[in-house]
């Protein structure tokens, strides 16, 4: 039965090693992937619910002018009453506002997700190139062990003759 040597044992855990780097690549790889389609659906959720409030808001200035014709027509106004006008124009005026408001904190959600998506694809890309490097680092040193036990050509080097 002949014994295997040091070396053998060395190049054998980097081998090792090196396997088990390139699973862990691979789930972090698929880990990110799966972030990145949920920063996605949060991003177009967040839009949506934007517009959902812009249609809200509309909604409920569309509303109050209705309210301003209907006082307007029972209290005896005219079509063209500066006051009437300047109602409206400030109920309009208000609800723009609003809206520009729910559009910008909507972009400012998606743009938040998509800064996010962003950084998950620069780790994913650091995570693959460390990934790479740690295991050419290991199989280097695993086959430099090797070397320095079991010699160039086997006849060398012992590992208890050092």
């Amino acid at each position: 039965m002949s014994m295997v040597g040091p070396g053998t044992l060395m190049m054998a855990s980097a081998a090792i090693q090196s396997v088990g780097t390139a699973y862990n690549i691979r789930a972090q790889k698929s880990a990110l992937a799966r972030e990145q389609v949920r920063y996605e659906r949060e991003r177009k959720v967040a839009e949506l619910d934007a517009i959902e409030q812009e249609n809200i808001r509309k909604d409920m200035m569309n509303q109050a002018i209705a309210d301003n014709m209907a006082v307007q027509s029972t209290a005896g106004y005219f079509d063209d009453s500066r006051s009437f006008l300047n109602m409206n124009k400030q109920v309009q005026a208000k609800a723009e506002k609003d809206i520009s408001n729910i559009r910008l904190q909507g972009r400012l959600i998606s743009t938040k997700y998509k800064d996010q998506m962003f950084e998950n694809q620069v780790a994913a890309k650091a995570n693959v190139f460390g990934g790479y490097v740690s295991i050419m680092s290991g199989l280097t040193n695993g086959y430099g062990n090797y070397q320095w036990y079991e010699g160039v050509d086997g006849k060398d080097k012992k590992w208890w003759k050092v």
